[in-house]
């Protein structure tokens, strides 16, 4: 978890004779081509293709297969979703053909990680001209049922069936696909107590000083980790199990003003250099933040920048998604940085610590000063 920063008179007048034939020609090309402009206008609409009524919002993508047949709209789940919740989604479909027609309408959720979870097939009849709307649910899974649910976004994808959906000669009629409409995670920890089913309080040396489980305490429905005047002393908790892999991190954090002092918010498994994904963050007005990388023994990846914000002044929401090959890091929503190699693909514990590095000034803070946690979700 410790760091290291790293021509004649003659000639004339035959020009200008050419010139003056050469201005009566262009003219009659002129006239010839908006002759032929305003022949085409008037042909023009009679034989131009349809236009969309609309352009597909960001993240959705349609396909129609068979003209005709369409979904027309769509009413999907939007924010934050756990286990035991019910996520549910309406399409309206029209048969347009030209005469009756008997299809299938289907839904499947695609996780983070690829993985389909695909809802029971609604059969409809639809007279030409006629509409419908057709109603999906999903029960998130419980544990025992799932028990790699992976955080994150979720997208939903909508389909039109010549057939029951899976059956040998089943036809795709229509395609609506939306990226991202909701998330799910599997806790959020609003501390209004410390749960030690959930975490720990570390004890160990780290940088100038000591990370003390005495600094670490729950106040006004908020986890406290307590820089405390005239020491290096800090706090950090731990997941109770290492055995948080691909998905969602986020934390919303108001930072203290302690410069020489940092926040981190990360996944780790000893040993050093070996499995690590990180945010760290000054703690003081400047809004200098890292986003890091470690595996096989070596820093990764690592980028820098600052925010443009005081992170001291209020909460901000930290956040980085880890799927395979990928990982993205996010400040209030907007994604900063990516990497796409050296990453860990171990399970690793999620951690929080406020402590002094040994890169930086080195100054103990005149009074105690404090990093508060408003949740952390995963």
């Amino acid at each position: 978890m410790q760091k290291n920063k790293p021509g004649g008179g003659r000639k004339t007048g035959s020009l200008f004779c050419a010139a003056v034939s050469l201005m009566q020609k262009s003219r009659l090309l002129l006239f010839q081509a908006t002759l032929l402009f305003a022949v085409s206008a008037l042909l023009l609409p009679a034989c131009a293709p349809e236009r969309k009524p609309a352009a597909l919002e960001e993240g959705e993508k349609e396909i129609e297969e068979q003209p005709g047949i369409k979904i027309l709209d769509y009413r999907l789940p939007e924010g934050e979703f756990y286990r035991g919740d019910t996520v549910q989604a309406e399409i309206t479909v029209q048969n347009n053909t030209g005469r009756e027609e008997s299809f299938f309408a289907g839904c499947s959720i695609k996780d983070p990680l690829g993985r389909d979870f695909d809802l029971p097939a609604t059969a409809i009849n639809l007279a030409d001209g006629e509409k419908d709307n057709v109603a999906f649910s999903w029960l998130i899974p419980a544990k025992t049922e799932l028990e790699d649910l992976i955080s994150g976004p979720y997208k939903v994808i909508t389909a039109l069936w010549s057939e029951q959906p899976g059956t040998e000669g089943a036809q795709r009629l229509a395609t609506l696909e939306k990226e991202a409409p909701f998330h799910i995670f599997n806790h959020t920890d609003h501390f209004t107590t410390f749960d030690n089913t959930r975490w720990e309080k570390s004890s160990h040396r780290l940088g100038l000083g000591h990370l003390e489980p005495g600094n670490v305490t729950t106040m006004d429905n908020k986890l406290a980790i307590t820089l405390p005047a005239g020491t290096y002393d800090g706090g950090e908790i731990k997941s109770a199990a290492a055995d948080h892999l691909y998905g969602s991190y986020r934390a919303r954090l108001k930072l203290p003003d302690v410069p020489s002092s940092i926040t981190g918010f990360f996944l780790y498994k000893a040993p050093d250099f070996k499995h690590e994904i990180d945010i760290e963050i000054v703690n003081g007005p400047c809004g200098t933040i890292w986003f890091t990388t470690y595996a096989s023994g070596e820093v990764s990846n690592t980028h820098e920048t600052s925010l443009d914000f005081d992170p001291t002044a209020d909460f901000h929401e930290y956040r980085f998604d880890l799927y395979p090959g990928e990982v993205n890091f996010y400040v209030e929503g907007e994604l900063l940085k990516s990497f796409g190699s050296g990453l860990p693909e171990e399970p690793m514990y999620l951690m929080l610590n406020a402590w002094f590095p040994d890169w930086l000034d080195g100054e103990k803070p005149q009074e105690a000063k404090t990093v508060l946690i408003d949740w952390i979700k995963y």
